[in-house]
């Protein structure tokens, strides 16, 4: 899914060696032809920026 198409609620997951961590999208901001993304996991809250036209895995239940 491209970043633009994310919606609050939106899961990524990521693996780390042999453990999978579920981010749930929180929140997310246009500034310019960038996004701001607030993700939730088990580890907390963190943000990340990315290009509108960027890919990452995600799922929307």
């Amino acid at each position: 899914m491209k970043i633009h198409e994310l919606q609050p609620g939106d899961l990524v997951t990521e693996q780390h060696g042999a453990d999978t961590i579920a981010f749930e999208v929180v929140a997310i901001k246009q500034m310019g032809r960038r996004f701001a993304v607030t993700f939730h996991s088990a580890l907390g809250l963190a943000s990340a920026n990315y290009a509108g036209d960027a890919w990452i895995r995600a799922t929307r239940a």
